[in-house]
């Protein structure tokens, strides 16, 4: 039979058994502690995915009608810089190149000018054997301004009685001596691109108006009665 001393617990045993009961509670909670932790961590995970699911099902609907205005604005005035650059490009082409245009119409007249002996002895030139005089050409405007001199001639177009168009220039022609005022008419042509002169002549103030090119002056028969020339036939 074993003695009583080894029957009782000792203090040493008791210290034992509660630390090791309280480790095990220690456990039990850190466990919990954390089986809590992963429940919330999935939680916020499963909450966030449902927030940008919602988001990406329905996205708001003005930041798309914001680009497509944007995008819209943008093409519209790049369409219309290229439309008015075209436009701008033809018409530049179409004066200075087109055989039809009125800077090719003012150099021919020009030229004219120049080459004939009458009209620089009107203007009163000073040529000789091996030089002649540079006849000036210039625009509407007549003022001392040697930068308004160089403004463009003043032309118009019409449609005449014929059913063609007509080109009328006025600009003025300068020598040394004497100023002159240049008349121009041109006609479309049938058979060439370039318009045929009808009618050019130029006025110096104190001389008689000296013609180029007469124009043409249509004779009209009368007609007789009902629209009808009872006569002989000419």
């Amino acid at each position: 039979m074993l003695p009583r001393s080894f029957l009782r617990p000792t203090l040493w045993s008791k210290v034992k058994l509660t630390k090791s009961c309280s480790s095990r509670l220690l456990a039990a909670d850190l466990a919990q502690y954390r089986g809590y932790a992963a429940a919330a961590q999935s939680n916020n995970a499963a909450s966030e995915q449902a927030k940008k699911s919602a988001g990406k099902k329905a996205s708001p609907l003005w930041p798309k009608i914001k680009a497509f205005t944007s995008f819209t604005i943008s093409g519209a005035l790049v369409v219309g810089a290229s439309g008015l650059a075209g436009l701008v490009i033809y018409l530049l082409l179409q004066e200075l190149f087109s055989p039809s245009g009125d800077t090719r119409l003012f150099n021919r007249a020009v030229t004219m000018v120049e080459s004939d002996p009458q009209a620089r002895e009107l203007l009163m030139c000073k040529d000789s054997e091996h030089s002649k005089e540079r006849v000036k050409a210039y625009g509407e405007l007549l003022t001392d301004d040697r930068w308004t001199r160089n403004r463009p001639i003043s032309s118009t177009r019409r449609m005449g009685r014929d059913g063609r168009e007509h080109h009328y220039l006025r600009f003025h022609v300068e020598s040394k001596q004497k100023l002159a005022l240049v008349h121009v008419e041109a006609r479309e042509s049938d058979k060439n691109y370039t318009p045929d002169l009808i009618s050019m002549y130029m006025d110096i103030p104190g001389e008689k108006r000296y013609y180029f090119i007469k124009p043409q002056v249509s004779i009209v028969k009368p007609k007789g009665f009902l629209g009808v020339n009872w006569g002989p036939k000419s």
